[in-house]
């Protein structure tokens, strides 16, 4: 019944549509009207801008299946990732005002500044915050992040990172990070005077005139066209965590944060497109700058099948943006991820395309679909089915992949169920309490509530975590053995290939806590 109503609204929208539109917006309507139904997206927004000229620009869809109302231009969604952009254009504005250098020394504006070795944070630079280059591992720290909502602030995250482990080189290996564009907000403050918010507000957003976008809380009078994240639940659609649009500022802000429409992103991108002009001329930063965002820093994995799909060479991560050439022309481009979220963002200077897409499911399938089967045909590409083509490789909605699962891990000095009632703390995810005993153990975190679950045993020293809250997707291995000086200690792993990387379960470790710091 549900995919009946969505390709209902889908239908209706499409036949409301207003304006004349060329041979390349029908194909980009169908194909995004398809894409949705298919793949059970409730809704979303896009906008294409070509030569001077709008292809597309709507919405598509419902903001949310329980209150329906029709996405539009305007409707704000979750950027997610794309935010970065926004957060290096703003240190950009500070760099060009003198105030800050890429190649200058983190501690030196931030002296909290900490990683988890002495050397690397002495020479930890600007750019460094912002190219996933640091030697963290990827998605380090991320659970300070979420689930949402958790009670870790800005202030947890910038003394948490040098209990961090180091596992990569530093300057050589990437690994996708959010934790250090947090950072990057918080020297945004520390330069400017002004919360990270505040100077994205006023300093972009506002002199961008985007009034459909916010850098923090979306305004009270927004929210009634604020869309809201979905998942497939039993083969239902239902609505996900809340917004999380209040009143107070969050804090993953500056790494992917931030709220905005289709309308407001197609405005930004074609600034950036005219090297910082706006569409009514004025100039916000330097061409020069602009040309600096773009510049490639640091070499990203590219395989044979994405260089033989993209007809590419090379794939690297700048500031804030992806770079890479497909079929030998440059794009620009930027995913966005969050429960219930996605988005993605993309500039071709040759072709002066712009290209948003704005989801409100976690619908992977979908949102490679749309990148493909709207970019690829400006690029010369070949047409080809690119919802078949992801479908097969991955599944649909209708037949999801089911993700590889890991055996359970072994341990060399286990421990029994009667040893892990308790109250443990890592240095940087805080305190988590076992309670219970025999077939009845619960597992739970004082710092985000969402992580509470069951623990079954599953070999010697090794439990089953399942958490309460089935969205999550995430369940992980709990082992507890003693470590060479006899302490009790609780590691986890996750339990599944499809567990995503921002759960990194493997940078933790408890040690039981006692006495007095149980307090």
């Amino acid at each position: 019944m549900q995919t009946q109503i969505l390709a209902v609204l889908v239908a209706l929208l499409l036949a409301a549509c207003s304006g004349p539109a060329d041979a390349a917006g029908e194909d980009a309507e169908s194909l995004v009207a398809r894409v949705l139904e298919e793949e059970r997206v409730p809704g979303a927004a896009v906008g294409i801008w070509h030569r001077g000229e709008p292809v597309l620009l709507r919405g598509f869809g419902v903001t949310n299946v329980d209150r329906p109302r029709p996405v539009d231009a305007q409707t704000q969604f979750k950027l997610a990732s794309t935010t970065k952009a926004f957060t290096t254009a703003a240190l950009a504005l500070l760099v060009e005002e003198g105030k800050l250098q890429w190649d200058g020394r983190v501690v030196d504006y931030l002296p909290a500044f900490q990683m988890g070795d002495p050397w690397i944070t002495r020479e930890f630079r600007v750019e460094d915050l912002l190219t996933h280059r640091s030697g963290l591992g990827a998605g380090a720290g991320d659970l300070m992040l979420w689930p949402q909502p958790n009670q870790f602030t800005r202030e947890d995250v910038l003394a948490g990172l040098k209990y961090l482990p180091i596992t990569k080189k530093f300057r050589a290996d990437y690994a996708y990070d959010n934790l250090l564009y947090i950072i990057a907000g918080e020297l945004i403050e520390a330069v400017s005077g002004q919360t990270y918010e505040d100077f994205v507000q006023q300093r972009l957003l506002a002199k961008l005139e985007l009034e459909h976008c916010s850098a923090g809380p979306v305004p009270e009078a927004a929210r009634d066209n604020l869309a809201d994240p979905h998942r497939l639940e039993d083969g239902q659609l239902v609505v996900d965590t809340p917004n999380l649009a209040g009143d107070e500022p969050i804090v993953l802000a500056a790494a992917g944060g931030m709220h905005c429409s289709a309308g407001d992103m197609l405005r930004w991108l074609r600034t950036l497109l005219a090297g910082g002009v706006t569409p009514e001329g004025e100039r916000i930063f330097s061409e020069q700058t602009r040309d600096r965002l773009w510049k490639p820093v640091t070499l990203m994995p590219l395989s044979d099948a994405r260089a033989e799909r993209d007809a590419g060479h090379f794939y690297a991560y700048a500031l804030g943006w992806r770079v890479q050439d497909m079929h030998g022309k440059r794009v620009i481009h930027h995913t966005g991820s969050l429960s219930g979220m996605y988005a993605w963002t993309a500039l071709v200077p040759e072709e002066e395309l712009a290209l948003v897409v704005l989801m409100n499911r976690s619908a992977g399938v979908a949102r490679q679909s749309l990148i493909y089967g709207l970019l690829k045909p400006y690029l010369g590409a070949e047409p080809r089915d690119w919802l078949a083509y992801f479908q097969d490789l991955y599944g649909g909605a209708s037949e999801p992949s089911a993700p590889e699962r890991y055996p359970h891990p072994q341990v060399e000095s286990p421990v029994g169920d009667s040893a892990l009632p308790g109250r443990y703390r890592d240095p940087w995810f805080g305190p988590i309490e076992i309670d219970g005993g025999g077939d009845t153990l619960r597992w739970r975190s004082l710092k985000s509530s969402r992580l509470a679950g069951s623990l079954a045993r599953a070999a010697p020293g090794v439990w089953s975590l399942r958490w309460d809250d089935r969205s999550l997707e995430a369940d992980a291995w709990l082992m507890a053995e003693r470590d060479a000086e006899d302490k009790l200690v609780l590691t986890l792993q996750p339990q599944s290939r499809g567990v995503d990387f921002s759960y990194d379960f493997q940078d933790l470790r408890f040690e039981r806590v006692r006495g007095e710091e149980q307090q």
